[in-house]
This record gives C-alpha cells, structure tokens and sequence, in this order.
C-alpha cells in the first residue's frame, strides 16, 4: 500500500518481456521519490517462449504467467487494468476512456503486436488468432468445441497458417492438447506462404521437424496465402480450398491500433519508430519496447528474445531518463540459441549453425523457460505477520472492530444505536430519510478503484435498508507526500467515488480529509425511502427463503491480496465482486413485496444473519452447498489464509448449531469471512422467488442464490446444513 505519495512518475504501458524486466528490478531498488503505476488490459502476463508447452499440457498455467497483483503489490506499483484511449504529450498524461488521466514523467510502452490479416477477406468464427496470449488456449478450446459440434463426418479439419517457429511449435503441440478433449480423428494442415517451413533455420533443424510432422501425417502446403475464409472453408490464392473447422492465425506481426493514437513517430508498417536508447524519435523519456518499437537503422523480427535482452537497457534508461542523465545505447544480438517444442517431450535446437535434437534439449528449454519466470514469482509474506512482525491488520472491511468488542463498547454508551442506517426525521417529501456512514482503510494502492469500492461500500446499508441514496460527504485521509501528488489522489478517489453515486444522481456535498499514516476512504451518506417501508433486520417470518446476491469470499481473497498469494484470474473476479452495484437488486425486491434485508459486510454471512434473525425472534438455516463462493477462495481459506478479522467473527460460532462435520468444512469458515461490498441478504416469501430471479434475468444481472430459509426459533440463531 501506499505510504508516501512521490512527485515523480513512471508508467510501463503493457507488462511485456521487456517491461516486466522494469517492474522486477523496482521491487529490489525502486528509484527515490518515485511511483510505479503498470497499465495492462489482464491481471497477469503470458511468456510466449511457454505457450506452446501450456497448449500440450507440458506446464501449468500459473507456470507461463506473471501474476501481476502479486508482483505489483510487492514492488508497491499500481496496476491498472483499463484500457488506454491515448496519451495528452502537453500534460504529459495517459488517457483513458471511464477514468482520470495518469501522469506520467517516463513511459515505457510495451504492448506487444497484433495478428496481421488486413489482407484476408472473409469472416469466421473458426479463426483464431494467437493473439492475445492470455486467452489463446480458451479460445482454440471453444473453436475445436464449435468444431465438433459442426462436424457431422469425417475428421476434424485443423489448419494452422503460418510456418515461422510459433506456427511450428503450435502444430506440433496440438496433438497433446486434443488429446484429452477426446476429438478422435483429426488432421492437421500447415498453410504457408513460404517455400520451406522455418526458413530461417538449417536445413537439418527443418527435417527433424518435417520427420515429427510426418509420423502425424501433419499436411504442408507451401507457396500459398489464404485470400478469403468461409465458415469452415479456407480459399487460398493459388485457387484452391482447404476443409477448416478450425483455423489457427500464427503468422504475421501488425501494429496494435493504439499505437496510431499516441502522438508518437511511427515507422513504415505501424509500429512506434525509436533510436538505439529505445527512446520515441520525437519525445523526449517516452520509450517503445519488445514488439512494439522498431529501432532505426535496424531489421530486426519481432522476436521474443529481443525484449528480453532489452529489459536491463530499459531499467538503466528509465532511471538515467528520471535524473536527466544521458541514456545508454542497446545494441541488439545477430545471432541467439533456438529452440523449438516438438510436443512429444523433444525439442530440436540450434546455435552457431549447429542443429541438434532430442528430450535433453526440451530438458534445456523447460529449464531456460522456467528459470527466466522464477525471475518474477513473488516470495509470499508470512501469514499473519507485517514487515515489523506484528499482526497484519487487513484492510477493508478486515479492519472493523470486531463484534464483540462493538457490542461491549455499545452497551456502555446505551444512547449510541447499534443500527447500521438509521432514520433521521419524519417523512420528508414522497419518503422517510435515513442515514449511514462507513470507512476503511484502502485494499489497494489505485485510488479511482478505491473511490469506488468505498462509494459503493459506504452505501450498501442505505440500499439494504431500501433507500436510494441522494448526497454524500466525504471522510478521507490522505498519506504525506508531494503536494501535487495529494491533489492528484484525492481527485482520482472523489472521481472514483463520483463514477459510482452517479447511478444515483447523488452528489459529494462536502467532506473532510486530513493527512496520516495509510490511505483511509468513507463516506456519509443520506437516502430518502424507495417504497411504503425501509427493509427491515426485524421482517422475516417463518417460511421466507433466503437469498444471496453476491458469493462469498472477498475477505480471504484480499488477505492473500495483501501476502502476494491471489491467484490473478481470482483478483479479476474479487474485483468485478465488489464493484458490482445492489441497488437495482433492492429496488426488484422491493417492487415485489420483499420486507426483511440486510447487507453483509464486516462480520460476515453468519453474523449477520444472527443480527437478523435474532431480531426476528426466528431461526435461519442455510444450506452449506448451496452457498456460493469467489474462485480460489475455498481453497486459499483450506490451506489457513484468513482474514485478520476472521477470528472475532468466528466468536458467533457459538450461535450456530450444525450437523455432521460441516464445521471442519473450509467453506464453513467462510460463512464467517469479513465482506467488503458483500452482497444482500434477503428474505422473500416463497412465491416471490421464482418472479425475482427472472427480473434479475432480464435487467442482466445474474441470479441469486438460494441458501436457505426461515424456520420456528431453535435453540441457536442459525442452523447450518
């Protein structure tokens, strides 16, 4: 987390080969008064030198990927996962479509290339680019679905275009993919406009390949360029047709289309133009790197290895570029070691003209491979412990006080009420006004997405209690650090905050904000009543059925947040979580007659539902399977990753009576985990379900889930089944 705000600025745009190189090395000696800010359109990076290995099932995915929260969150860099729209060189700012501009005074871009086939007429929706990275082998997995599902007889047509050394290494690690998704018979083809597969390899390098290929009947068609695609028919230019079910796009390297936006020098094929420092041809400490840059007076490929050898250049310029000094000059290699994954445990190699082959040169590629990612795993923190070996408090809803010790402190101030939105007047207008306020400390260094995780937050017992919310006031404390730098992060987390209290017309009326020691966000809120009554904790009867409108484990996955162990598809889905808006979910449930509600956040599923149960006078019993959980969750919260707020809420066990071993269940403890913008609980009769559920279908909003129901008080709150 951010501790002091820094006044000057570096922004690496894509975590390329190169990039990333920058985003490792200021983890270990980040520059003085500096911020790092990452801008990348996913949560992890994919090594392309591996993609063909995760295609055959040689390496797991977390093997090819840089896990991007982790490896910011350690090196105290900010990731940003928006697309860019441009940059404003006079402010010397990166734009964005849905979010403040980022500032910047050194930029690296390293966004990589595209799959060129401007030239290729047609569409289908059996090409598939390899191209992002990230999401090839999803997609080449629903295309072989689509596939089969088209086929009625005969094999399966695959048809790969392209013969340089990704081309070769795809087709030849196909077989290893279809292998377990049970295709049966398939062929596979080979379209290149090239004479000779890999023309740019020794003729004894190309046969080992050509010998692989045809002990699989693998098909070459040289010579030729696709023109035109048809659904499941590939016309080349020499007139000819080739069956294609699916269609993989390795060949070619285009400019992505930002790159045309940026106000920067391009070269003749659309790729940014730089000189020997990496440096754009017309601004000054703006760099290009890896594919997307193309050095003057140089013929190189778009080729891996040239940005990875570009990443110490890059460091070094980056922080001679922050200090004025003059920058260092890369000069790039004639001549490196390839490799290439036969996908049968072989690779065959090159280097100086030598060509070898066999499983010990795919023994060197897995161990060059996996020793240049070890590079960016992340060593996670002791659980439990900071840096100083204290208890690490987490934040968000993690670092509520706990609810015993709230309901201790509440009962020496008996004039204090426990209620989380409470009235404020009589009826005023068309409804009664009501009022809450809520903070925490921020659970990530980006401080628009913090704004709108605190708006959001801070509403959520307005919306629980059935209101809409109409103004806000803002509490915040800031860290120490370069005045301009405040400004900056306090507009981005009121611009954040603003982005989210639109929804309801509702603006920030004022607010207070004082300097301390880490970033604290919240807000007061005001609501004016939606229907006839507010929800209420005290309104469920015996037979209303218990819905959940968001799943749980947003506590646990921001405490492996905080100790670098959240797996980056999981942080996607922790986010896309908490930023979900529930007001339109309450105004359904109102319009159809719900009355009892509440929103879980800080204590918890369970405590919460002892809060409404209790002043019900009812039990609740919640089925256990049929609760909903956050990928990864389940399994970070078995292996003892948990929230520091975790064990006060676990206090409630005592209100909750089970059945069998539920209680050694991880999922169990779940129900106890802190929830920041958690979900609504509601309590609806059970005529109302099914008519709920289908308003949610047709507003586009995902279905509840059922977990449970209202039944005759017991001897405990809650039952758990």
């Amino acid at each position: 987390m951010i501790e002091r705000l820094a006044s000057r600025h570096v922004v690496l745009m894509g975590i390329g080969h190169t990039n990333a190189h920058v985003l490792r090395m200021w983890r270990m000696n980040a520059p003085p008064d500096s911020d790092l800010t990452c801008l990348s359109n996913y949560s992890y990076a994919t090594y392309s030198g591996m993609l063909p290995a995760r295609l055959a099932g040689q390496v797991s995915p977390a093997q090819m990927e840089i896990n991007l929260p982790a490896l910011c969150g350690a090196s105290g860099a900010r990731l940003i996962t928006d697309p860019v729209t441009g940059i404003d060189h006079a402010a010397r700012e990166i734009q964005f479509a849905s979010r403040p501009a980022v500032p910047f005074d050194v930029l690296s871009i390293g966004i990589g290339s595209v799959a060129s086939m401007n030239t290729i007429e047609g569409k289908s929706d059996s090409l598939v680019p390899i191209k992002p990275m990230q999401s090839f082998v999803q997609r080449v997995n629903a295309a072989v679905v689509r596939g089969q599902q088209r086929r009625s007889a005969g094999p399966l047509s695959i048809v790969v275009i392209g013969s340089g050394v990704a081309g070769v290494e795809i087709t030849s690690c196909l077989p290893g993919f279809l292998a377990p998704l049970q295709v049966g018979e398939y062929q596979l083809t080979v379209v290149t406009r090239s004479e000779q597969i890999v023309s740019d390899v020794q003729d004894r390098t190309r046969q080992e390949i050509l010998k692989t290929w045809q002990k699989r009947k693998v098909q070459v068609v040289t010579g030729c360029a696709v023109k035109r695609l048809r659904e499941t028919v590939i016309e080349l230019d020499n007139g000819d047709t080739l069956d294609a079910d699916v269609v993989v796009w390795a060949t070619g390297a285009a400019p992505p289309p930002l790159l045309a936006n940026l106000g920067l020098d391009l070269d003749e094929r659309g790729f940014l133009a730089t000189n020997h420092h990496l440096e754009s041809t017309n601004r000054r400490n703006v760099f290009a790197v890896g594919d997307t840059g193309t050095i003057q007076g140089e013929a190189l490929p778009k080729a891996g290895v040239y940005a990875v050898r570009q990443g110490p250049v890059l460091w070094d310029n980056i922080r001679l570029a922050l200090d004025d000094r003059k920058l260092k000059t890369y000069t790039p290699q004639h001549g490196f070691l390839k490799l290439i994954n036969l996908g049968d445990g072989r690779a065959v190699g090159q280097w100086k003209g030598v060509s070898f082959a066999g499983r010990w040169v795919m023994r060197l590629k897995n161990r060059i491979d996996l020793g240049f990612m070890e590079k960016f795993m992340v060593t996670p923190m002791a659980s439990g412990s900071g840096d100083d070996g204290n208890e690490m408090q987490c934040r968000g809803c993690g670092c509520k006080l706990g609810a015993a010790s709230l309901r201790d402190a509440l009962a020496l101030s008996a004039e204090v009420e426990a209620e989380d939105a409470v009235p404020i007047g009589g009826d005023i207008g068309s409804g009664e006004l009501i009022a809450s306020t809520d903070f925490f400390s921020a659970p990530l260094s980006d401080a628009f997405t913090v704004g709108r995780i605190a708006a959001l937050h801070s509403a959520s017992d307005i919306v629980a209690s059935g209101a809409r919310v109409t103004e806000a006031l803002a509490n915040l404390v800031i860290p120490a650090g370069h005045p301009r730098a405040q400004q900056r992060f306090v507009a981005d987390l009121l611009a954040g905050a603003k982005s989210e209290f639109s929804a309801w017309n509702a603006p920030i009326v004022g607010g207070h904000t004082i300097v301390g020691p880490r970033t604290e966000v919240g807000f007061t809120v005001i609501g004016q009543r939606i229907g006839a009554e507010l929800l209420r904790k005290s309104n469920m009867v015996v037979g209303d059925q218990l819905l959940l409108t968001k799943p749980l484990g947003i506590g646990v996955l921001l405490a492996a947040e905080m100790r670098n162990l959240c797996p980056a598809r999981a942080y996607e889905q922790l986010l896309e979580a908490m930023l979900l808006p529930q007001h339109k979910i309450a105004e359904i449930a109102i319009e159809l007659g719900t009355r009892a509600a509440t929103d879980v956040t800080g204590f918890g599923l369970i405590g919460h539902l002892i809060e409404m149960a209790d002043a019900s006078l009812v039990t609740a019993e919640v089925k256990l399977d049929q609760v909903e959980f956050l990928p990864s969750s389940v399994e970070l919260a078995a292996a003892g990753i948990e929230s520091s707020l975790l064990p006060d809420n676990l206090a409630a066990e005592q209100f909750v009576e089970t059945e069998g071993a539920i209680r050694d269940r991880a999922e169990f403890r779940l129900l106890f985990d802190p929830q920041t913008c958690g979900g609504l609980l509601l309590a609806m009769n059970e005529q109302q379900v099914e008519p709920f559920q289908q308003r949610l279908k047709e507003a586009g909003i995902e279905s509840a889930a059922h977990i449970g129901e209202v039944t005759p008080r017991r001897k405990k709150s809650v039952w758990v089944r």
